[in-house]
């Protein structure tokens, strides 16, 4: 029983590791201009995102996938 108690705690632990790290923040430069960006991890995907440009959302399967998506939407929109 405390076997499976422990593995429980450490699977909740993994999670939370998992959401802490996907919950950071990243620069980029696009046409010389800076920008910064939120990474989250949601519903299966990692979610790149500038609140400071409308439409500035891009998605993922990866944290680096994310972040490239999004700076070709910076791209696309500045």
């Amino acid at each position: 029983m405390g076997a499976i108690s422990a593995l429980g705690g450490a699977a909740l632990a993994a999670s939370q590791v998992t959401q802490l790290i996907t919950d950071v923040g990243f620069s980029t430069v696009v046409h010389g201009k800076t920008y910064a960006a939120d990474v989250t991890y949601s519903n299966g995907e990692y979610v790149a995102s500038d609140g400071n440009i409308s439409g500035a959302t891009a998605s993922g399967n990866s944290v680096v996938e994310a972040e490239n998506n999004l700076i070709n939407r910076i791209d696309e929109l500045v």
